[in-house]
């Protein structure tokens, strides 16, 4: 549910930073449908609270809000540094390896991590061990793939619609889950996926007849 907030945290980084974009009022109004509609999508399930846990997450929705304003600045906003997705997480990746790296001496994840690995490297585990370098070797090219792509979308598109496409990603994935899983989704449930949906082709419409009015309005030479 919190997480539903993150276009809402897009706009305020985004009007504080060294570019702000305009929003409409249409703008504004598209997202409450966005955001409202994720946590009805959610509407039923088991929920726990710690004050903790919220700080937490809500660290993590700002974090998320900032990544992708900053993404969208130095791909295509003031900063322009043109560089390819390629360049980006090239550059990214170093970074983010440390920061990894230096949590999990934090919070004690190391040590079980070379003990799990020296099991897997004893001579009767060998079949485990090609099981688990196939499967790290799948997961790493499939977040390659992910961030080539969220990179590239952000270099065509600002960061607000990335963040609105988030949320629509979200009910999109309790859908799924439902399908897979043969859960069934309560009434309410349904109609916070379709609030979400119909929040998302708003703001789709809102912006697509903002840029053709935008258009129009240019003098022809």
């Amino acid at each position: 549910v919190v997480r539903g907030t993150v276009p809402v945290f897009a706009v305020a980084i985004s009007l504080i930073s060294a570019d702000p974009p305009k929003y409409s009022r249409k703008v504004y109004l598209s997202l409450v449908p966005v955001v409202v509609g994720v946590g009805l999508a959610t509407y039923g399930d088991k929920y726990s609270f710690s004050v903790f846990g919220f700080l937490l997450t809500l660290l993590g929705t700002v974090l998320a809000a900032t990544k992708t304003v900053v993404t969208n600045s130095i791909l295509v906003g003031k900063f322009k540094l043109k560089l390819s997705a390629l360049d980006l997480l090239y550059q990214l990746s170093p970074m983010a390896f440390v920061q990894t790296l230096t949590w999990a001496f934090v919070v004690g994840e190391v040590s079980p991590a070379l003990s799990f690995l020296n099991d897997y490297s004893k001579e009767e585990n060998k079949q485990l061990r090609a099981s688990l370098y196939s499967a790290l070797a799948v997961n790493g090219a499939i977040a390659f793939v992910l961030n080539i792509a969220s990179f590239t979308a952000s270099k065509n598109t600002s960061a607000l619609a990335m963040t609105i496409t988030g949320n629509v990603k979200v009910v999109l994935t309790v859908v799924l889950g439902c399908i897979l899983f043969h859960v069934s989704l309560s009434p309410v449930g349904t109609f916070g996926v379709a609030l979400t949906l119909a929040g998302g082709a708003a703001y789709s419409a809102v912006r697509l007849a903002e840029r053709n009015a935008k258009q129009q309005a240019k003098p022809i030479i």
